[in-house]
């Protein structure tokens, strides 16, 4: 805005910007100086103008931010959007359909044995952290996992590579139904449902993301560190609670996405997916694909 004081007399202008948002960035550097200025429409650009007596000093700060703006390295890419190996996904969509077809057809027994039953977790049965994952109340129920999952997934699948994103994923999902377990430690309580997991890869997200701001001195600042932070809040927020009414594990949800952050933060601090040859994604990969069965084989036996 316009210095509101009327000027005595000519002035002189010492910048003209095709933007008013640059202009009004360039008056700050005028107004820190203590200087009278003004910003004035002139044609099709925004022109910058000062008593004729500040024009010197005004000029030198403006050459001077000027030159610091050049100098300025850019912001690096944080979040590389590479190519998403898509073959993954349609694996786990498919793995996830597979086990609610087993689930619709074996019945209730399939669900109790499975679920994250809170006493039952916290008297040694961690296999159901999870086969919870795998459990869901109904075809919507599966379609909203899938489509949430899914799609924070081919997110963290190109910084991570498929290995090293699927097994923290599941981590994620049953650090978070143990945390969950010992909240509701005293309330005979049970959930399940892959979304703990979802929530979970938004936490690996959002981790990685703080932890990768941080390191560069070019976005260290706090509301850069803020913003992914808000970005997952408010994803829990709209989500994660669910209309009036309707039987959601809000909790559950909030401890996916609290496991899921150390996650994203230990993998981008130890450049875990750079540093991991291709034997050591497969490795990764085969775990993931491991541990469900395994788990499962556990709580039928």
């Amino acid at each position: 805005m316009p210095d509101p004081q009327e000027p005595d007399g000519p002035l002189t202008e010492v910048g003209r910007y095709p933007r008013l948002a640059a202009a009004r960035e360039r008056a700050l550097v005028v107004a820190a100086l203590g200087l009278p200025h003004w910003i004035e429409r002139d044609g099709d650009a925004w022109a910058l103008r000062v008593e004729p007596s500040a024009a010197d000093a005004a000029l030198r700060e403006l050459a001077a931010f000027e030159s610091e703006e050049r100098a300025r390295p850019p912001a690096p890419a944080l979040l590389p959007l590479g190519k998403i190996p898509t073959l993954s996904l349609y694996a786990a969509a498919a793995l996830l359909s597979t086990f609610f077809a087993l689930q619709n057809r074996l019945g209730p027994t399939w669900e109790d044995r499975g679920a994250a039953t809170s006493q039952a977790i916290l008297h040694g049965a961690w296999w159901r952290t999870f086969t919870a994952l795998t459990l869901h109340a109904d075809i919507a129920h599966l379609t909203a996992n899938l489509a949430a999952g899914l799609l924070y997934a081919a997110f963290l699948l190109p910084r991570f590579g498929s290995g090293l994103t699927w097994l923290a994923i599941l981590a994620s999902g049953a650090l978070g139904n143990a945390l969950n377990a010992w909240i509701y430690r005293a309330a005979g309580h049970a959930s399940i449902g892959a979304s703990t997991a979802c929530f979970g890869a938004l936490g690996i997200l959002v981790g990685a993301e703080v932890f990768a701001r941080w390191r560069e001195p070019q976005t260290r600042s706090r509301w850069q560190l803020v913003l992914p932070i808000g970005a997952g809040l408010g994803l829990l927020a709209f989500l994660g609670v669910g209309e009036k009414g309707a039987s959601v594990d809000f909790m559950a949800h909030a401890c996916g996405l609290g496991a899921g952050v150390p996650l994203g933060i230990l993998l981008e601090a130890c450049r875990l997916a750079e540093r991991l040859p291709p034997a050591g994604q497969r490795l990764a990969a085969a775990a993931a694909l491991a541990v469900l069965p395994i788990a499962w084989a556990l709580a039928l036996r």
